[in-house]
């Protein structure tokens, strides 16, 4: 597994992701977004001198992406590859070149929870 900066053309992918019923239940705002006000949010976030926005891949797939804000990190797995390690390799891959990071997890998220954990993430629980 490796992973690669984020761009426009992962738009979709990202989009498609996000809008996951599984990611919108596990995420701060559980609601849609829509595809303008997605576009206009990664349109920002590349803008950014440093994005920290990555797509992580598995032989050339795409199999998930993190960013890191700061000393937090934020990630999604594809929902074709859940509950196969990717997590936490996702988050390991972080690890390695970012350090340790805060993950922020609902309680009711067991395999986030398990995969930041596995990781060496700092995990945080929220409700």
């Amino acid at each position: 597994m490796q992973y690669r900066p984020a761009t426009l053309q992962d738009a979709r992918l990202l989009f498609d992701w996000r809008n996951d019923g599984l990611t919108r239940a596990m995420s701060r705002s559980s609601e849609p977004v829509e595809w303008s006000e997605h576009l206009a949010w990664l349109t920002k976030r590349l803008d950014r001198l440093e994005p920290h926005l990555y797509i992580a891949e598995c032989e050339g797939r795409p199999i998930g992406t993190f960013r890191v804000d700061h000393d937090e990190v934020s990630y999604t797995v594809a929902p074709d590859v859940r509950m196969r390690g990717m997590g936490t390799a996702l988050l390991k891959l972080a690890r390695a070149d970012f350090g340790v990071l805060r993950a922020e997890i609902f309680r009711r998220n067991e395999a986030s929870i398990k995969a930041a954990t596995a990781a060496g993430m700092t995990v945080v629980l929220i409700d």
